[in-house]
């Protein structure tokens, strides 16, 4: 039989990821690593309950370094039993025996596949999850910045692909601030709601009972199992479920259902650049480095590379997220198919997630905008973006009905005969008899001046709630607790 070739994936398709996390915090060698965390924060917790002899703790710290395994051969011999951590066992028991004759009686005990996978998937979960929280932390701290800073700069407000009314670019920059918020506060819920999976072969704990009422006696065999779940969550800085959850995926949907969520903010974001960055439209670019943003064909392009990429990857995130839907139909104790067919997907979504929102920081810093350009493509309508503003103030007087026919007829006059709809609608007022100081009125509110409506109060809202967001967030908030536990513990 010929081996399957393991040659490094560099990337080469996906160039977003260069520069981000994304492969240390989710290739197989990091799975591996937190396979290896929760088999041995399982052995630890057996410590913790008097379920194992206390010089296993010295084996632990002998066996906590993934790389000393072959990935390799474990990934080949997952094969034989469909998931990697029956083989990942049997290596690790061996070279519990090398480290001390019968270690390896107290490794994986009470416990099944799917709960070392289930438990490793969580902790590469919220290591994941603490990324993206600093990326976006840092990418909103961007976009306050933007806010503020251009809460004065006017430009066109677009619907349907069309310009509209005015609006200002510090405006548009607290609405990606506000879904930045929004994502990373469901973010921070699920990081720190992510259980272990312990349950044995149908979830009832059966043997892990059984040991711990030889062990510890009937009276005080739930006290055991209580600590043996506590503190095998807390030396991998989960939780503790209420019930095993081999069949009850409502963890892993809603974790899918954040992570697509976050991409799709990080993707929004880099799609309204990649059109605002427009040839004819030309009010923002991404910053680029020499080299960048090319063509193979055309010297002259200066594409928006990052603008795509972010684009791409959230693009592929709703697929994901649906297949991990779908394996909530979980049949039995332990499904056939619908685990399995979580593992890729999850990992696939998590690194799209990494890449898209750490390249959407890494955009907004690189953001260059062109207050002018704005204010000149606002221009190209010759006052028609106007036309919602004027007939607010003229249905004061005459009505909504008649005020709206009234700029509707002088919109459309002005597009078909290329004058300003300021000169027209006058026109139409004087022959409409309109009194003077209404003319003056409607003349006057063909102007950038000011914030439309409540452009101040809700850029000020939006960056006031990051900016207590921040306030609140104490120095080591988003480290990584689970390596913290682990390496305290070694």
């Amino acid at each position: 039989m010929t081996e399957p070739n393991h040659t490094f994936d560099v990337g080469l398709l996906n160039p977003l990821s260069h520069g981000t996390r994304e492969s240390e915090l989710t290739s197989d060698q990091a799975w591996l690593q937190a396979m290896v965390d929760a088999e041995l924060a399982l052995t630890r917790a057996l410590v913790d309950a008097e379920l194992a002899p206390e010089w296993m703790l010295a084996v632990c710290d002998a066996l906590g370094d993934a790389s000393q395994f072959d990935l390799g051969a474990i990934a080949i011999e997952a094969r034989g039993g469909g998931n990697p951590v029956i083989p990942f066992v049997k290596h690790l028991g061996r070279a519990a025996e090398r480290v001390r004759a019968g270690a390896s009686d107290h490794i994986h005990v009470g416990a099944t596949s799917q709960d070392i996978l289930d438990t490793a998937a969580m902790i590469v979960a919220r290591r994941v999850a603490c990324d993206v929280i600093d990326q976006l932390d840092s990418f909103g701290g961007t976009l306050a910045d933007l806010a503020e800073k251009h809460r004065g700069t006017v430009m066109s407000g677009r619907t349907l692909g069309q310009q509209a009314s005015p609006t200002s670019f510090g405006f548009v920059a607290a609405g990606w601030l506000d879904a930045v918020l929004l994502i990373v506060a469901r973010l921070d819920g699920i990081r720190d709601t992510l259980p272990v999976q312990l349950g044995g072969a149908v979830g009832n704990l059966a043997v892990l009972t059984e040991i711990a009422r030889a062990r510890r006696g009937e009276a005080d065999a739930a006290e055991a199992l209580d600590t043996v779940m506590d503190r095998f969550a807390h030396h991998v800085g989960l939780i503790v479920p209420r019930l095993s959850w081999h069949t009850n995926r409502v963890v892993i949907s809603e974790l899918a259902s954040v992570l697509a969520a976050a991409a799709g903010v990080a993707g929004t974001f880099a799609l309204d650049v990649s059109v605002l960055s427009r040839t004819e439209i030309a009010e923002v670019s991404e910053r680029l480095a020499p080299g960048e943003g090319g063509s193979s064909a055309m010297p002259h392009k200066r594409n928006p590379v990052s603008s795509v990429l972010i684009t791409a990857a959230a693009l592929q995130t709703p697929g994901l997220a649906s297949t991990l839907y779908g394996s909530m139909l979980a049949e039995d104790q332990r499904p056939s198919g619908a685990w399995h067919a979580e593992w890729q997907s999850l990992r696939v979504l998590e690194r799209l997630t990494i890449s898209a929102v750490t390249g959407a920081a890494s955009l907004a810093a690189r953001l260059d905008v062109d207050p002018d350009r704005m204010r000149a493509n606002l221009d190209l309508t010759d006052g028609l973006v106007f036309s919602e503003r004027v007939t607010t103030i003229l249905a004061e007087t005459v009505g909504k009905t008649t005020a709206f026919a009234l700029v509707e007829r002088a919109s459309q006059e002005a597009f078909a005969t290329n004058r300003p709809l300021q000169v027209v609608l006058a026109s139409i007022l004087i022959a409409e008899g309109c009194s003077d100081a209404l003319r003056a009125q409607i003349w006057a509110a063909f102007s950038y001046e000011g914030q439309p409506g409540q452009s101040a109060a809700g850029i000020d809202r939006v960056v006031r709630s990051f900016r207590q967001r921040m306030d609140a967030v104490r120095p080591g908030d988003s480290v990584d607790v689970n390596a913290n536990a682990l390496s305290n513990n070694r």
